[in-house]
């Protein structure tokens, strides 16, 4: 910007004598407009809008059953016997170190992980005829809204062995269910009795053994289950039973794969202490005060693995 100064003369006419007298004054005027090319542009810039990445579809889940449709299904329990459910010929359970405890007092059961699936069980969130907190473990999940749906033990028969029976029933079963029905909590722990050794193993995620010893297990005739995917169903002293001498009884969701029932009920295999230290069972896994202490300290639900 150039700075121009104005004189601003007022001057008197005398005579000759008389020295003229001017008077000035500077003032600071605004220069001149710049031009176009000097002029500051601001263009404004358009920001390209991100386009939104889709959300996946999930697929759709069974809706929640009603307290009506729960109370016509059958319960699944240890003497209960639901052809629907499901068993290692037609899942292959894989176990997720998972528990699933239920939200409510019923929990429908599927055969199948699909939207249109219609019940065909349920699971108590207690334990009938001992009346503790129920909980089971996961072997499998399938994508689907709302967390979509779990594999679950159960311990209920789809048949049973025996005196007419069907001898290739199986000692376990499983049963879909929406995994919003249940609290599920990760664990690193599960139980493996390995049939062939005759030993009973506490064994971490990443295959670490934290606790083992010799187990007494059934005989040919009434064998321990082999083969077999199930869960710690409850963990209890019964007084009753007098030869576990106040030890824990350590039951589980599997039964026997030959007789069908046992002292008035299902045939269910149980992990006990027994005082003799020789001899077989009726297909239940005998142990060591110390080891009933130690698996009763796993959560109820954990998975065991009858190998």
């Amino acid at each position: 910007m150039r700075r121009r100064t104005w004189g601003i003369t007022i001057a008197a006419v005398a005579a000759a004598t008389l020295a003229a007298v001017g008077i000035g004054a500077a003032v600071q005027q605004p220069g001149p407009a710049a031009t176009t090319a000097a002029r500051a542009t601001s263009v404004p810039t358009r920001t390209a809008t991100p386009t939104p990445t889709p959300r996946p579809t999930l697929p759709a889940i069974p809706a929640a059953a009603s307290d009506a449709e729960l109370a016509a299904l059958p319960l699944t329990f240890h003497d209960a016997v639901v052809p629907e459910l499901l068993d290692g010929s037609t899942v292959r359970p894989d176990n997720q170190w998972q528990i699933a405890t239920p939200k409510q007092r019923l929990v429908a059961l599927y055969a199948a992980p699909s939207a249109d699936a219609r019940p065909v069980a349920t699971l108590a969130s207690t334990v009938s005829t001992i009346e503790t907190p129920a909980a089971t473990a996961v072997w499998g999940r399938s994508d689907g809204e709302d967390g979509g749906m779990v594999l679950v033990s159960t311990p209920a028969r789809n048949r049973t062995p025996g005196d007419g029976g069907d001898p290739t029933a199986p000692s376990a079963t499983f049963a879909w269910a929406r995994a919003s029905d249940f609290s599920i909590a990760s664990v690193d722990r599960m139980v493996r009795v390995d049939v062939a050794a005759s030993t009973v193993s506490v064994v971490h995620q990443d295959d670490s053994v934290s606790a083992s010893e010799p187990a007494r297990l059934g005989t040919p005739d009434d064998p321990t289950p082999t083969a077999t995917a199930t869960y710690v169903e409850a963990a209890y002293v019964d007084a009753r039973v007098t030869y576990t001498q106040g030890n824990p009884i350590i039951l589980t969701g599997a039964h026997s794969s030959r007789i069908p029932q046992y002292g008035g009920n299902a045939a269910l295999t149980a992990l006990h202490y027994y005082p003799d230290p020789n001899g077989s069972s009726h297909g239940c896994v005998r142990i060591s005060a110390a080891m009933t202490k130690t698996l009763a300290e796993l959560p109820v639900g954990t998975a065991i693995w009858f190998t």
